[in-house]
């Protein structure tokens, strides 16, 4: 029989047919040899792979011969079931082959499909749609079903995945064919199986969208939304919200969807956060303010950001009344918000018990639910200061970080104000001192604040009228209750005396009992004995967890749990503790470790079964402050094996390599660098699709300004310290945290400094210069940019150079000294030209128009706003075209041609909708009502400033008290009523329609 009468199948139990007959494999270990050389095939396979896919890390020392054993028998099943000359199985070198043609193996046979699918269905959707139902059909059951150990599990993932994308694509192709009516039962059971998986609660709100049930597609985004607060204390993903967005604008681009998708419209401008000339009329690269991004100008979000639940919290009854009692009273008193403290000592549960007591409070508070972990007592991470703090609410409550006051109290004033009429939950964890949480306070009746310290907080409770709720151990009885609710009676009452002894060696510690649980349950013991006598042998304690009411030996069960891993999961775990606290993705871990990341991933499953290390989200990875300090011991203790100063530059140079491909992607006019040599082979993150680096960037928003500051610190990492803060620079300008970004730059400068690097230098000065100038510093931001311009000229860098003379330009209009910035813009404009740099000449050309036109000249500045935009047409820097448009606008005005200005406001404003960028469109929209109101038009000035208001409203007071003042100066009955906030993209899209188009410009 030929070879190609053997059919093998991995996506059901691994087996081989010959025709109707099935072709036995022998025992599970056996099924994984066959597993992994099909799965590998057409490539060798070496022995060392095959062992450690069959046995994981803890391989017996017959491993190798028993390997052979299972070779020789497949090798003689394969033969019986299908006679061959040679082999199926042959060997090369140390390890194996397997040797089949494709359309024997039926997962190649369905990526086939699949891919055919995929090129057809662009043409033929209906045909794309059967070519994947053909695919799905050859799944029977679950991939890999039977076969033990790490690795078939992580394949069984895998496939599943894969599984799951083609299924999206079948049912797409379904909706692209017109079949929402077939498809929509059937993604209502997959939605079932799979609920937090959004796409397919996606297709399901377009096919119910499509079958004309508007309804119930609201109501799937409702139970979604409900859902991911519940189970994860998140918001749905940025496609969910924007389908659901278009549903209830009912956008008529839907039901013609090629792909069900929503148009992205965020995260592809380049240019987000620089400076933007013209935008609030003071001058060149003036109003230079961040976009603010998917959520500006629309009404305030309802954030629901409480952590996960623990299904299997137990106990605290006491503690939950009285903290509800405290809560009610305040409700029904309203005298003021309502503050309480919960107190007491690591490890004692306070964060488990307030994230329960915040979930069954949740819902007498429906304006919003915040969490901020406030790093109080975390040996690797400052405390969060207030300002950061309420940068961090407001942006939850949809207010850009770009958009905030730079003045700490000014913030909180805003804060305070948002907050006002509102009631909200605020569960503040971790918290230093009282200083660290009073800003946070809501000044409002309604609202409850809950603060979890080690500190007593006295202060709070003299000053502010904080209820203090000191939790303490567990009580005998409450402990034997979490154990029970984790394990199961049978199993902790089958030896009381083991038990007690466990009870009273934790000293009723929750984290101490949820170890000892995880250890039991993933022993599968029947009873607590064995783990009684190993906790009674083991001795040590973690010192931490010392306090003077309390004995504890809680390192010893950090040990267990250590002592069981593998070495290689042993050593990732010692080296996490050199991670930012606030986690890290499995390929900064693989840096860290330096491993290849699907080894990484391995071992991180190790961890996480171990409950060493949490994954809260998919793909980020966190332990508890505790573990991260037991873990720094280790990893002291073996300094020898393991070198700590190696591990954190890997790491560094993962971050360096990462951010700068972020930046560069998403701000495409940044000038390149010579990075350091150990971020060119590091590992890094896909971050070169826009949307992607701006996910990355959001993800390691906290992280990054503290690796910068533990790099300045280290030796020998002075050249990846400037360099990583000039990649986050962008960043941080977008986000408007110039206070992060003048601390930053600062230790970029020192960095730079110390190490003799000009380069650095150069670069530091200016970025500080920049943060300084977006802070109000104007003094000291010109004496760093007279500093960087040295150091450029010195080097020979003309777009340094460039730059350096345009932010000296933007920094001397802003002090109003438009004359004395000509010169240094003309200067911008010839070096940027000698550079060959088109884009930075463009940019300069309307930075040098717009000086003019501070100047009056206004004939100048419309001949250098025309020539940068001849330049920016085949550039492609939207940004800067629209900004361009937008400056042409107001030189045609002071012109008088006012029909001219209206046609450059509409086409800045076309871009800014393109780009998603709704405030700088709300000030485009203000100029509009000049130009309408200069024109004799009082009533579509009126409509422009209250269009622009929308936007303004409740996200920049500066702003929307400067349009409402225009408003006021209108005739009466022109201004029409003050626009409520709302959705701002659909107010600036409907108010420029209605102001520009209708008029036949």
């Amino acid at each position: 029989m030929s070879r190609d009468m053997a059919r093998f199948v991995v996506l059901g139990p691994v087996g081989a047919w010959c025709g109707p007959t099935e072709v036995k494999l022998g025992g599970p270990q056996q099924r994984v040899v066959m597993a992994v050389l099909l799965l590998r095939r057409p490539f060798p396979v070496s022995a060392e792979d095959l062992v450690a896919a069959v046995w994981g890390e803890r391989p017996p020392p017959s491993a190798v011969n028993q390997l052979r054993i299972y070779v020789h028998r497949l090798r003689r099943a394969l033969e019986e079931g299908a006679p061959s000359s040679e082999p199926l199985i042959e060997s090369v070198g140390s390890g194996y082959r397997l040797r089949i043609a494709d359309g024997s193996l039926d997962l190649a046979v369905f990526q086939e499909k699949v891919s055919a699918a995929q090129r057809v269905r662009r043409t033929d959707a209906v045909r794309g749609g059967e070519l994947l139902r053909e695919a799905l059909a050859l799944w029977q059951g679950g991939a890999l079903a039977g076969l033990p150990g790490a690795w078939a599990q992580a394949q069984r993932v895998r496939l599943e995945q894969v599984r799951l994308d083609a299924l999206e694509s079948a049912y797409r192709a379904g909706l692209d064919a017109g079949a929402q009516h077939d498809i929509t039962a059937e993604v209502s059971q997959v939605v079932v199986e799979h609920p937090l998986d959004e796409r397919f609660r996606e297709v399901l709100m377009l096919a119910l969208y499509r079958s004309g049930r508007q309804a119930a597609a609201l109501e799937v985004y409702a139970q979604t939304r409900t859902l991911l607060a519940e189970e994860l204390g998140i918001e749905p993903g940025p496609e969910l919200r924007r389908l659901h967005e278009r549903i209830l604008r009912a956008d008529a681009t839907l039901p013609a969807s090629a792909a069900g998708k929503a148009p992205y419209t965020g995260g592809e401008n380049p240019g987000a956060g620089a400076e933007r000339p013209g935008a609030s009329g003071k001058g060149p690269a003036a109003a230079v303010r961040a976009r603010s991004g998917p959520m500006a100008g629309r009404a305030l979000v309802v954030p629901a950001q409480l952590p996960y639940d623990l299904p299997v919290f137990s106990g605290r009854r006491r503690e939950l009344t009285e903290l509800a009692d405290v809560a009610e009273a305040g409700r029904q008193g309203g005298t003021g918000t309502v503050l309480c403290v919960v107190a007491g000592s690591a490890g004692v549960g306070k964060t488990a018990f307030a994230v329960h007591a915040a979930h069954s409070l949740a819902r007498d508070y429906p304006d919003g639910q915040i969490h901020l972990d406030l790093h109080g007592f975390d040996a690797h991470e400052s405390p969060v200061p207030p300002r950061r703090a309420l940068r961090s609410v407001l942006e939850a409550f949809g207010v850009p970080a770009d958009r905030l006051p730079d003045d700490v109290d000014a913030r909180a004033a805003l804060y305070r104000s948002l907050l006002a009429g509102r009631r909200v939950l605020l569960l503040l964890d971790n918290a230093r001192d009282s200083r660290q949480v009073r800003r946070l306070l809501p000044s409002s009746p309604g609202s409850l604040t809950i603060v979890t310290s080690r500190d007593q907080m006295s202060g709070l409770v003299v000053r502010d009228g904080a209820h203090h709720l000191r939790l303490e151990a567990l009580s005998a009885a409450e402990a034997h209750g979490l154990l029970v609710r984790r394990l199961g009676a049978a199993c902790v009452d089958a030896d009381p005396a083991a038990t007690a002894l466990i009870v009273g060696r934790t000293a009723g510690l929750p984290l101490a009992l949820a170890l000892v649980a995880a250890r039991a349950a993933t022993r599968r013991v029947t009873s607590l004995r064995a783990i009684a006598a190993e906790l009674r042998e083991v001795p040590g304690t973690l010192d931490a967890l010392s306090s003077a009411d309390s004995s504890l030996d809680v390192r010893s069960v950090f040990s267990w749990s250590y002592e069981a891993l593998s070495p290689g999961a042993a050593r990732l775990y010692r080296l996490s503790s050199l991670t930012p606290s606030p986690g890290c993705s499995a390929t900064a871990l693989a840096a860290l470790a330096g491993l290849p990341v699907p080894r990484t991933r391995t071992l991180l499953d190790e961890l996480t079964a171990a409950h060493l290390v949490d994954e809260p989200a998919p793909g980020r990875f966190v332990s508890h402050d505790l573990l991260r300090e037991y873990a720094a011991g280790l990893l002291a203790a073996h300094e020898g094996a393991d070198d700590p100063a190696a591990a954190f530059r890997r790491m560094l140079a993962h971050y360096l390599g990462t951010a700068y491909t972020a930046a560069r992607t998403l701000w495409v006019n940044l000038p390149p660098l010579e990075l350091h040599p150990g971020a060119a082979g590091a590992p890094v993150a896909d971050v070169t699709d826009p949307e992607r680096a701006l996910v990355w960037f959001a993800a390691e928003s906290e992280s990054l300004p503290h690796l910068v500051e533990r790099a300045g610190a280290a030796e020998g990492c002075e050249r990846q310290t400037w360099q990583l803060a000039w990649s986050m620079m962008d960043h941080l300008q977008r986000e408007g945290r110039w206070d992060e970004q003048i601390a930053t730059q600062r230790t970029a400068l020192d960095a730079a400094s110390r190490a003799g690097d000009r380069v650095g230098r150069a670069h530091a000065l200016r970025n500080l210069a920049r943060a300084c100038a977006q802070a109000g510093h104007l003094d000291e931001a010109h004496g760093h940019l007279v500093d960087a311009l040295e150091v450029f000229e010195e080097l020979g860098d003309l777009v340094g150079q460039a730059r350096s003379h345009g932010n000296l330009a933007l920094v001397l209009t802003r002090r109003g000294e438009h004359t004395a910035a000509l010169p240094h813009v003309h200067r911008a404009v010839e070096q940027f030209r000698a550079a060959g740099d088109r884009v930075g000449q463009a940019n300069a050309l309307n930075n040098l128009g717009w000086t003019y036109a501070g100047t009056g000249a206004f004939p100048e500045a419309l001949r250098y706003c025309r020539e940068a935009l001849d330049l920016l047409r085949d550039a492609g820097d939207r940004v800067a075209e629209a900004a361009t448009w937008d400056s042409l606008g107001y030189v045609h005005h002071r012109l008088g041609d006012h029909t001219r200005a209206l046609d450059c406001y509409r086409r800045a404003l076309d871009l800014d909708r393109q780009l998603g960028d709704d405030y700088n469109a709300a000030e485009t929209l203000t100029h509009v009502g000049e130009t309408r109101l200069a024109m004799g038009d009082a009533e579509g000035a009126g409509e422009a400033w209250n269009t622009a208001l929308s936007v303004f409203h409740g996200l920049d007071p500066e702003a929307a008290d400067r349009v409402r003042e225009l408003l006021a100066g209108l005739p009466a009955g022109a201004a029409g009523a003050e626009a409520a906030s709302g959705p701002a993209g659909a107010a600036v899209a409907s108010g420029a329609g209605a102001l520009l188009d209708a008029q036949g410009v």
